[in-house]
């Protein structure tokens, strides 16, 4: 009756824009990232296509959607996935909501695996650190950039010579590092994120960073999207100061063996 084969995102681009029109939030290039990594399948109902999934590292699934017409299957066609391809987690942001419900409806375990950000419209004071202490990162930067921040990031090279790195400095100190990621799913948003140099912590460096990466967003005609970890409320409370909130979460679901009893 159900029948899948392998494809790719582009073989259900009209599936996957309904998808994204669904979504009732944003998510940043954490998740799209396990996405676009994704293996993806199309689903079949008696030979008639009608959605698809994707499942990254063969074990968590990133993605479901089943078209209007076929969602009385999708209770049946989720567990059915879940037990064929032996899935045993998902990624799932709570700004899709067909996702959220059948995962939830084959659930051992939630976990809070962390928070999306946006811009909140909300008036905030300014950051102690102004835009002219930010500056383009450059391939000299690279060692120094490596040494402090360890394994924030990866491809340094790369991200320099995209404009996607941008450091702080006050009297030619290293404060901080910057990074812009332009969304590749959710077009016209793009993700910053920040580390702050260890012994300069709790200082504003983080805040001001974020604040300017905000900026250079707008100007740019993109939308700024952050996201942290569930736990690091250190980071959480930097973000919400500089004016982002959230109110999407990402999810890690752990499924039951007996999935598919419905």
């Amino acid at each position: 009756m159900y029948k899948y084969i392998k494809s790719n995102i582009e073989e259900n681009k009209e599936s996957f824009s309904s998808y994204l029109a669904s979504l009732s939030g944003i998510y940043d290039e954490f998740l799209e990232e396990h996405i676009l990594n994704s293996e993806i399948y199309s689903i079949y109902v008696h030979d008639v296509y009608c959605g698809y999934f994707g499942v990254f590292n063969k074990t968590l699934l990133t993605q479901f959607y089943i078209t209007r017409e076929f969602l009385r299957h999708g209770q049946k066609i989720f567990a059915d996935v879940i037990k064929s391809y032996g899935i045993k987690n998902a990624f799932v942001p709570t700004c899709d909501e067909l996702f959220l419900t059948l995962a939830l409806d084959n659930h051992i375990k939630v976990n809070f695996q962390a928070y999306f950000f946006q811009e909140s419209g909300e008036a905030v004071r300014v950051p102690k650190y102004t835009r002219e202490f930010i500056k383009k990162a450059t391939l000299e930067d690279v060692e120094e950039i490596k040494k402090i921040t360890g394994d924030f990031i990866d491809k340094h090279e790369e991200r320099i010579n995209e404009g996607q790195l941008y450091i702080l400095r006050e009297n030619g100190e290293f404060l901080g590092l910057g990074i812009i990621v332009d969304n590749r799913i959710i077009k016209g948003c793009a993700c910053t994120g920040m580390f702050t140099s260890e012994k300069y912590r709790q200082k504003g460096i983080g805040r001001s960073i974020i604040m300017s990466l905000m900026d250079i967003c707008r100007e740019k005609g993109l939308k700024p999207l952050a996201g942290c970890w569930y736990y690091n409320h250190n980071s959480k409370r930097t973000l919400e100061s500089s004016g982002y909130v959230s109110t999407t979460r990402l999810l890690r679901v752990d499924f039951t063996e007996d999935a598919g009893e419905v």
